[in-house]
């Protein structure tokens, strides 16, 4: 049976000479890995391009439970990027992104509020002109309300160390190695209050965001119980030292 959903790419990798095993995040069914053949054909060149990092996407697809692979009749963009493939900031933090959710989004289930917010917020990160570098951390800070351990927003001159482990802000050094030092901890309270509008006002060192943006993913492996290793995120860390 055919349906109609929304998607959002998160990941592809090319299967014999011209096809490709696309993994995409559905409104309707969550992840889904599809089967596309001829992709890479000449004639289908223009379906190839929608597939890289985030890309918004359209779908007819033949969805059946259980199977591994499901099959695409139709792609084609949902919402046209005019700057993330074009701009080498946005496209490396796309690149990253991708990769990050790839490895954390593993639900086989439609949750609609969550494909909403990061559709809207991937539209959003294709308008902004301000606080561009700091989009992917303010991302990853909303994301984990809808993960399920969002950080408790109580940071205080009183309570200036960020502890990892229970997402609180605390009087004192916790007493494992999961935690921000006042500097970090005093950054991180401004990115949990603060919207996508407001992030160009968040001024920090090229160093402190690398810094951080470390402590965000051992925050997100704690909290999962996994040990995420991100690829990307050395190309990250040269384009913004």
């Amino acid at each position: 049976m055919f349906h109609k959903t929304e998607g959002i790419v998160l990941h592809g990798l090319k299967y014999g000479d011209s096809g490709r095993i696309v993994t995409v995040y559905t409104e309707a069914f969550g992840r889904c890995s599809f089967i596309l053949q001829g992709i890479h054909a000449k004639k289908s060149s223009s379906k190839a391009n929608l597939l890289q990092p985030l890309f918004l996407l359209e779908m007819e697809i033949d969805h059946r439970q259980g199977r591994e692979l499901q099959r695409a009749r139709e792609i084609r963009t949902n919402h046209p990027y005019q700057t993330v493939p074009y701009d080498i900031v946005k496209a490396s933090q796309a690149i990253f992104l991708a990769e990050l959710l790839y490895k954390v989004l593993k639900e086989e289930e439609a949750r609609p509020e969550l494909y909403q917010f990061l559709s809207h917020s991937f539209q959003i990160f294709d308008l902004i002109q301000h606080g561009v570098a700091n989009f992917h951390f303010a991302f990853l800070i909303q994301l984990t309300s809808y993960m399920g351990f969002a950080p408790n927003d109580n940071f205080s001159e009183e309570l200036p160390f960020f502890d990892m482990a229970s997402g609180l802000f605390v009087a004192n050094r916790p007493p494992h190695i999961y935690f921000l030092e006042p500097q970090e901890s005093r950054i991180f309270a401004e990115f949990i209050s603060c919207s996508y509008e407001g992030i160009g006002n968040i001024t920090l060192t090229s160093a402190l965001r690398n810094q951080l943006l470390v402590k965000m993913i051992d925050y997100f492996s704690l909290h999962l119980g996994i040990r995420l290793q991100i690829k990307s995120l050395d190309v990250l860390r040269e384009l913004f030292t």
